[in-house]
């Protein structure tokens, strides 16, 4: 919900970056980021092509992690706590993207082996 709430924010207030405060004025370009990462998730289900498909899957998962990692850095320089939270209820994510990477390689490893 927070990434598509960002959306709005951005265009009608722009990249505020303050020097104070810079984790929380880039939590917003933070979860666009991750939000166009699960809009390219999302979007290569009903793709047909399977040549681009693999490399929009990398596309979108990589730009999901980069946010998961952002936002796990900036709550390490907060809190430890702070950090164990946000890294816990991430697990599930993490879970997913090497289920995912893993599955990937099983395909690849059998159309390799159909082709032989």
């Amino acid at each position: 919900m927070f990434e598509v709430i960002s959306v709005p924010m951005l265009i009608k207030n722009g990249f505020d970056f303050q020097k104070e405060y810079p984790f929380e004025s880039s939590l917003i370009l933070i979860a666009l980021i991750s939000l166009i990462g699960k809009l390219i998730s999302i979007t290569t289900l009903f793709s047909k092509n399977i040549l681009y498909k693999q490399n929009w899957i990398y596309i979108g998962l990589t730009l999901m992690l980069i946010s998961f990692l952002i936002v796990c850095y900036g709550a390490w320089a907060y809190d430890n706590i702070l950090f164990a939270i946000t890294f816990g209820s991430g697990i599930p994510f993490l879970m997913y993207f090497g289920r995912v990477l893993y599955l990937i390689n099983q395909e690849k490893n059998k159309s390799e082996l159909v082709k032989e």
